[in-house]
């Protein structure tokens, strides 16, 4: 019998969204069968879905724990004319079969039995099901959660896991932030990640609710949704009371901004003294600036200058100069006015420097 594979991570060991689907597209036009894994709602199922858009196949999704082995198969009826038992096919192996497609057995190793592995090796290795041959361009990829997530998972044949390419996908909430900004994620969200980072976009807390890149999309809908009075109690539902009273503390935080004033009055915070140079403040400071210029109408030139002064002051951190302008970009109108002026080229030069410099 096959060795079992356990392996373990370190959390966040693995790749980002980014060069985690640039592995997998790769592997998967090569012919290669691909097992992606990572926690629980970082983005597995949307990768395969964004994939298979990417590679123009229909994709088929296969929810191995949810499938008895016999679905897999295909179910055997006696063919009495001539003597034999004959396999009649599920549906998605008929479509596998009669044009390209990519085949997602989904939470591989979520309590699976060795007939579901044996199922699963015979469509990784052989590209068939019984007597059922894949169509030529078909291609295979699976995905499973980490074993220190607490989720249920079984450890796969050693046999198995040779015939995958494998890629963890790591939490990167930049990655994260880039994917949200257009997806139209709660500004107070991005905000709030953007300050924590990794930590607060993913912990496994043990709790019932608990942040992760999906918990906090459900979190976002919600809160455009709630009135003010239960909005704290929606969002914990989501992604745990921990995590909402964070979030909403930052919120409070965003309320001590006064953006018009920064904005048309040029009234800049000293971001390198008292509570203004907490990195709490600095971030509530930008979003809360960002999330009003992204509302407002035509301003004036001297607005648009503020504007610059603002996100190059002393104490602002680059990254958070960026998240900054990504969200003002979604303002074409307004992102037309900063370019056009001097200062801000320069200072968006120096920011692409500094960034190159800091993830080269």
């Amino acid at each position: 019998m096959a060795k079992a594979v356990s392996a373990k991570l370190p959390f966040n060991e693995g790749y980002s969204y980014s060069r985690a689907r640039e592995l997998v597209e790769l592997s998967l036009r090569a012919g290669i069968a691909v097992l992606l894994r990572g926690h629980p709602g970082v983005g597995k199922s949307a990768m395969a879905q964004d994939l298979a858009q990417s590679l123009g196949l229909e994709l088929v999704d296969i929810r191995l724990a949810q499938r008895d082995p016999a679905e897999l198969a295909g179910v055997a009826f006696p063919d009495h004319q001539r003597g034999v038992l004959r396999q009649f096919p599920p549906e998605w192996v008929e479509r596998a079969c009669n044009g390209p497609v990519l085949v997602f057995l989904d939470e591989i190793n979520a309590a699976v039995t060795r007939l579901h592995q044996a199922a699963a090796y015979q469509i990784v290795l052989e590209r068939r099901v019984g007597p059922f041959r894949f169509h030529p361009e078909t291609r295979v990829m699976a995905a499973g959660n980490l074993e220190e997530d607490n989720a249920i998972v079984t450890s796969l044949s050693s046999a198995l896991c040779n015939r995958f390419a494998h890629v963890v996908l790591a939490v990167d909430h930049r990655d994260w932030l880039s994917w949200a900004s257009g997806a139209g994620i709660h500004e107070a969200i991005t905000g709030y990640i953007a300050q924590q980072g990794d930590k607060a976009l993913f912990n496994n807390d043990g709790e019932m609710a608990f942040p992760t890149p999906r918990s906090w999309e459900m979190a976002s809908r919600l809160l455009y949704l709630a009135e003010e009075r239960i909005a704290r109690q929606a969002v914990a539902s989501c992604v745990g009371v921990s995590s909402s009273e964070q979030l909403f503390n930052f919120i409070r935080l965003c309320r001590r901004v006064n953006p018009e004033r920064i904005i048309k009055k040029g009234e800049l915070p000293d971001f390198r003294s008292g509570k203004a140079s907490e990195p709490s403040f600095l971030s509530a400071a930008l979003f809360s600036v960002a999330a009003w210029v992204a509302v407002a109408p035509e301003l004036e030139t001297e607005a648009y200058q503020n504007m610059v002064k603002f996100i190059s002051s002393p104490g602002v951190d680059p990254e958070y100069a960026f998240l900054f302008l990504r969200r003002i970009r979604q303002r074409p109108d307004h992102f037309m006015h900063l370019k056009a002026l001097p200062d801000f080229r320069r200072v968006a030069g120096n920011l692409v420097a500094i960034r190159t410099q800091l993830y080269r």
